[in-house]
């Protein structure tokens, strides 16, 4: 959850409740199973952190003075959600609050039998719901107004049809086609490089290959775009269907596509280098609704570090040596087209990276489409989706019940108290875009709770002035191959905090006995 300074946007989302005017989200019963929601009131100004540059993961935060245990260090609000297909009628779409035995009553939108544009409701063929009509009211306050909501659930709706309707779709004939693809935006690419950099890597034959590690990310991420040309005019990937987790990322990305109404990531003005970390620790909490939407284009896009741990990925030779998985071995480097071609990105395993991607982009623009014809949305493309996808890929929290990761599973067993990881529900993503320059160690010093939408971070252990602050990236219980492989996956790092390497350095000396 690394973070970069790049252009942002001093926008500010359409219907956001001043603090005068905000309403807390209802507490719920604890007796019926829900999640209790009373968010804490805090302080911007008075959390004790800092953004620094941390050297090889970007950005972090820092201790500004000595924290005791118990402290709240930083507190954040989410700009974008999604819920989980699986407990949509379950779980309150404004302040999460999970009820798994009766569910919610108060749908997304209240039939209009009047109206022309519903005479199949949204809100029965998208199934969210609310534990009231006070965090509905918000919602559709956050969205800029009832118009606004109903273009967001129209796109939801749309998407439940494209789902239900895939298993009858009949391929399409014109999937690719053989010609020589070359594209603007390729081209745009050679005019970066140095004339030896040109002669070394053939830019100027049509059939030239490359190896992605001679080309930086700048470099890599112009070839990329060239890409999602084709995917984009072609429609390449739309036979396939994402599976259920990458549908809830889909969503996730056409809520913060709806709330900042399609903006381009590279509209806006800049933030100054200077004022920009100061600038996101004070807009973080509690005394609105939703994050900014400047926090989000803070955050570094992972695409091109996606593309590359895939293409890692494809390079390893499968080992039992150790016992731990995937080891290189003998790797023969793959080597990518200059001029990438649709029927190349379809038949290649290098092209195979683009399918979730591509596949949800497919989705969601014929979802768009369908919502169009009665709704008013902005306009979707390929780099609009990606600048969003890409951010909130590796850096979206998971939205659990019970919402807390100070979890003791020994404990849990040994005496019947506490809920062990594996007891706990994952009821959808979040992207909390402040609260990104938590790194991650295995050994945290600050553990989240969720107080209804709020994340809180509190300290677990006494933190000295200037000492980096860590969360957690999941579980932390299981083997050190096992931690790292899962954050390989899902965060694209090998961890290099400290207990993994002295529990790797222990497997290392076993090996050697």
């Amino acid at each position: 959850m690394n973070a970069l300074s790049i252009g942002s946007q001093d926008v500010l989302l359409p219907g956001l409740l001043p603090a005068s005017q905000k309403v807390a989200g209802p507490a719920a019963d604890r007796e019926s199973g829900t999640t209790e929601f009373q968010p804490e009131t805090l302080d911007a100004s008075h959390f004790p952190v800092s953004i620094r540059h941390v050297a090889g993961r970007g950005r972090g935060f820092f201790a500004t003075r000595d924290i005791q245990p118990g402290e709240t260090v930083f507190s954040a609000v989410p700009l974008a959600w999604a819920i989980s297909e699986d407990w949509m009628k379950n779980t309150c779409w404004w302040c999460f609050a999970y009820s798994p035995r009766r569910g919610h009553p108060i749908k997304a939108m209240d039939v209009d039998t009047t109206s022309s544009k519903s005479p199949r409701s949204f809100s029965n063929r998208y199934k969210g719901v609310f534990c009231s009509l006070e965090c509905r009211q918000i919602a559709i306050t956050a969205h800029g107004g009832q118009e606004k909501w109903g273009s967001y659930l129209a796109l939801l709706a749309g998407m439940e049809d494209e789902i239900q309707q895939h298993g009858s779709r009949k391929p399409s004939s014109n999937r690719a086609h053989t010609g020589p693809g070359l594209c603007s935006s390729t081209m745009g690419l050679e005019s970066t490089l140095s004339e030896s950099e040109v002669k070394r890597l053939a830019c100027h034959d049509v059939d030239a290959d490359f190896d992605p590690d001679d080309l930086t990310d700048d470099q890599l991420g112009e070839w990329i775009s060239a890409v999602w040309d084709d995917i984009a005019d072609h429609g390449l990937f739309s036979d396939y269907m994402p599976d259920s987790s990458e549908r809830e990322l889909t969503r996730l990305v056409a809520n913060q596509l709806c709330l900042c109404d399609a903006l381009s990531p590279d509209q806006g003005s800049e933030t100054s280098a200077s004022d920009w970390q100061t600038e996101m620790v004070a807009k973080s909490a509690a005394d609105r609704d939703v994050a900014p939407l400047d926090a989000l284009f803070h955050v570094k896009s992972n695409e091109t570090e996606v593309f590359r741990a895939s293409i890692r990925q494809m390079q390893l030779v499968p080992t039992s040596l150790d016992g731990s998985g995937s080891v290189p071995a003998t790797i023969a480097p793959i080597r990518l087209p200059w001029h990438p071609t649709p029927s190349l990105i379809l038949q290649s395993n290098w092209g195979s990276s683009f399918q979730a991607a591509g596949g949800s982009y497919s989705l969601l623009s014929r979802a768009w489409e369908r919502a169009t014809k009665s709704h008013k949305l902005g306009v979707l493309d390929h780099a609009g989706f990606r600048g969003v996808y890409y951010r909130e890929k590796a850096n979206s929290f998971g939205i659990w019940d019970p919402p807390t990761d100070v979890l003791q599973p020994a404990a849990s067993e040994a005496s019947g108290l506490g809920v062990s990881y594996d007891e706990r529900e994952w009821v959808g993503f979040s992207i909390y875009p402040t609260a990104v320059y938590f790194n991650h160690s295995c050994a945290p010093n600050v553990s989240k709770t969720r107080h209804g939408r709020t994340m809180n971070y509190v300290s677990n252990r006494k933190v000295q002035s200037g000492e980096e602050l860590f969360i957690s990236y999941g579980s932390t219980t299981d083997v050190v191959s096992e931690r790292r492989g899962r954050l390989c996956d899902h965060f694209f790092f090998e961890c290099a905090c400290e207990r993994c390497i002295a529990e790797s350095s222990v497997q290392l000396l076993a090996l050697d006995e």
